[in-house]
């Protein structure tokens, strides 16, 4: 038979934990450990667990019960497994579906209507508990929408765990129930991959952020010179996050090349250093820049993505993303004429593929060899 412990919890008021023990040879087998608020909840609850394990194989399905992993369980082994770091978007996605309520599940029992339940569950917006406790407030959990896009990278990234954690796990992974679920949700469109997105920036919108920025930055020296992060994400043709992180100790002014240190790549980011060539006049935006931090630009990310979309909202630009920008220089690289080759060696794209749905050519030749700009981004002031 169980044991019951009362036990007085900080507000005076007492718990009742009940537990049972079963042994074979002289090794705990099963440890069962509940807590609950009377004693007469915790004696039924023994009388309940007995009751099932003397049943004809009870004990055994009781001891399979308790060896089953749950989904937040096999996340953290997943990740700890892995001898690469994974990037920001499939950590945080990670996360979010281990503090999920279906994160407590077993992996073992899922089916294909769990894996629908949880779909569904994401696109309604519901809100995993934060990571911070002092934010667990309840308009934390005031329901936000997700697209289909959104909701399909969610479960793009909980089937690589399905497909391929079994092994690191030490479980049976529910892969068919997964598979099952993943065509009823594609065809129902619940999920749904990202459209391409072919937005370039006009030089009018640019004149309009480029003025807005760089008359800002004469007023006030000491604010981030948008102006040039700007000019940079066009001619770099680099992510934020890289050129945001680069070195004046990675940049070869000599042989114009820059070391992208940990460039993303869906399968290994962290390592991932590449040499890549950067032209004239990326490097002219480069080089007025002042020598006073050990990056090239030392601004937070979080501030040039906020103050970007803050600018185009004030100026009515509609659907401009930072990351257009990128599409913008590839583009124009295109334009000019330059080989696959010579691009990707701009860009650091490994295969046509990846580098094809960055490539929107709308004209021949470099539209920005008279730009008004250049005398202001490539100065340092």
């Amino acid at each position: 038979m169980g044991t019951i412990v009362e036990r007085q919890k900080k507000d005076g008021k007492p718990s009742f934990t009940a537990q049972i023990r079963k042994k074979r040879k002289g090794k705990v087998i099963l440890n069962l450990v509940e807590t609950f608020t009377t004693r007469a909840a915790a004696k039924s609850w023994l009388n309940d667990m007995e009751s099932n394990l003397n049943r004809k194989g009870g004990m055994e399905r009781a001891v399979r019960a308790k060896a089953r992993k749950s989904v937040s369980q096999c996340i953290e082994e997943y990740s700890a497994a892995s001898p690469f770091s994974f990037g920001k978007s499939k950590s945080q996605m990670l996360s979010t579906l281990s503090r999920l309520e279906f994160g407590a599940q077993s992996i073992d029992d899922l089916t294909a209507a769990d894996f629908i339940d949880l779909a569904n569950n994401l696109l309604k917006g519901i809100q995993a508990p934060p990571t911070d406790p002092k934010l667990d407030t309840p308009s934390h959990y005031t329901l936000k929408p997700r697209k289909p896009q959104t909701v399909n990278g969610y479960m793009v990234t909980l089937g690589t765990l399905i497909r391929y954690g079994g092994p690191i796990c030490r479980v049976t992974m529910p892969v068919s129930e997964f598979e099952e679920a993943m065509r009823t949700l594609k065809h129902h469109k619940m999920v749904t991959k990202s459209n391409t997105r072919s937005r370039r920036p006009s030089l009018e919108e640019l004149d309009m952020l480029m003025e807005y920025f760089h008359s800002r930055h004469q007023a006030n020296p000491r604010i981030v010179p948008m102006h040039k992060i700007i000019a940079a994400a066009i001619f770099e043709t680099h992510r934020q996050g890289a050129i945001l992180s680069q070195t004046w100790n990675d940049y070869d002014q000599a042989n114009e090349q820059i070391m992208i240190r940990n460039m993303k790549h869906p399968m290994q980011t962290d390592g991932n250093d590449m040499l890549l060539d950067i032209r004239k006049e990326a490097q002219s935006i480069i080089d007025s820049m002042p020598r006073t931090d050990e990056r090239i630009f030392p601004y937070n990310r979080d501030v040039i993505s906020r103050h970007f979309t803050d600018a185009c909202k004030l100026l009515e630009i509609d659907d401009l993303h930072f990351h257009d920008l990128r599409h913008e220089g590839i583009s124009r690289l295109f334009e000019m004429g330059l080989t696959i080759p010579q691009v990707a060696q701009v860009s650091g794209h490994r295969s046509w593929q990846s580098l094809q749905r960055y490539t929107q050519i709308k004209q021949k030749g470099d539209k920005y060899a008279n730009w008004k700009w250049w005398p202001i981004v490539a100065t340092d002031h």
